[in-house]
């Protein structure tokens, strides 16, 4: 085999095995990198590939080498909180499956993967097209169903990056699945991400960043995708199941298109402070009543909450369906949109089908909002007049 591809089942250099304790076996492949490739002209990289097979991490793993692959056979997910939940005496199989990994650090740390380099990025350079692809992590155990509270972590990224690859990955019973800070055009695709308290988590700054056809499912301790001062995500083709919710806090210039949105919280979608010049087009929102009680927010805050300027929300289809005594506050009115705040939003053509009276509201300190097509005069509920409203017939 190759200098620069290792297996971690057949590698010679590893001391422990990789069923025992894999992140022992990546963390001495990647010192057997580092010493091979030791110059700024040597260092090409290498692939870590991991065969179908039920490995234990007991140490984290730190990446601190750019181009680097670690790959697996698949994701291999299962729902454990419908194992967990469940009689399995007939079950074929109860664990996740292909290239499986469970999270059982016993080192103090939190992460199973935790990408980081010394030095400031003008003396060390970011990190580059580093790609994990095809295998599963897993937390193991939930304190309570679909809310791991276990502190877990599965790929933290806390230096700067550019271009790096998450693609075709489980995600179980972790408390965070993805947190990338200070990322250049990451690609976020094709992952199954279920039963973790937070999905996919963009910090500190970002800029072009790519969250494609994953599935999404029972974020319900904090964000399906959460993103901060970032330039230009594009969040499209996503399946986004069960206390869904998108949040920006000061992101500009993102897309977010033709997704499917099913949730039984309130906001689904929230561009937060001054979040400006986002479109939202072609989603479909559907929020239903199901299990847990949302404690963040009320459905006076919106299924889409707006509180920054110049964003376009068009072509969208709200389907809202939840019995009456199930709205808090009691006996409001359900809000399917609310712009909070900002000059010139811009909604138009979305259509609102609703067992309940809905609102399209705007709130007193918003100006120069546009509502086409997009609330009939029944719905529309604004607290300003400088506004502009052709009513959906």
């Amino acid at each position: 085999m190759a200098d620069t591809v290792y297996d971690v089942t057949t590698w010679a250099g590893a001391t422990v095995s990789p069923y025992v304790d894999i992140g022992a076996v990546i963390n001495q492949i990647i010192a057997d990198i580092k010493a091979k490739q030791s110059t700024q002209t040597t260092r090409p990289g290498a692939v870590i590939y991991i065969p179908p097979g039920h490995y234990d991490l007991l140490t984290r793993v730190v990446i601190d080498v750019s181009f680097l692959q670690i790959k697996g056979s698949g994701h291999g997910f299962l729902s454990e909180a419908i194992r967990d939940e469940s009689s399995t005496g007939s079950w074929v199989e109860t664990l996740p499956g292909a290239s499986h990994i469970r999270v059982k650090n016993n080192d103090g740390h939190k992460e199973a993967f935790l990408v980081s380099r010394s030095g400031a990025p003008g003396t060390v350079g970011r990190l580059n097209s580093i790609v994990f692809q095809d295998f599963c992590l897993d937390g193991v155990s939930s304190s309570k169903p679909y809310t791991p509270g276990n502190s877990k972590i599965g790929i933290s990224f806390q230096s700067d990056n550019d271009a790096i690859r998450i693609e075709g990955m489980g995600f179980v019973y972790l408390e965070h699945a993805i947190i990338v800070r200070g990322a250049d055009a990451p690609n976020i695709t094709n992952n199954f991400i279920a039963e973790c308290g937070y999905c996919i988590e963009l910090t500190g700054a970002s800029q072009v960043a790519k969250i494609t056809n994953n599935f999404l499912i029972s974020a319900w301790g904090g964000y399906s995708i959460f993103a901060e001062n970032a330039e230009g995500p594009q969040i499209s083709g996503n399946t986004i199941l069960w206390a869904c919710n998108i949040t920006f806090h000061n992101v500009n210039r993102a897309s977010i298109t033709s997704n499917k949105l099913l949730s039984n919280f309130p906001s689904m979608i929230a561009l937060l402070n001054g979040s400006s010049e986002n479109l939202i087009s072609g989603n479909h929102f559907r929020r239903v009543y199901g299990d847990g009680t949302s404690t963040r927010f009320d459905d006076k805050f919106g299924l889409v909450h707006i509180a920054g300027s110049k964003n376009t929300l068009t072509s969208n289809q709200f389907s809202f369906s939840v019995p009456a005594q199930n709205i808090t506050p009691a006996g409001a009115d359900p809000t399917i949109v609310l712009v909070k705040s900002g000059d010139d939003n811009y909604l138009a053509t979305n259509h609102i089908t609703s067992n309940l009276p809905a609102k399209v509201v705007l709130d007193a300190g918003t100006t120069a909002t546009k509502v086409l097509y997009s609330a009939t005069s029944a719905q529309f509920e604004p607290y300003t007049t400088n506004h502009s409203l052709v009513a959906t017939p």
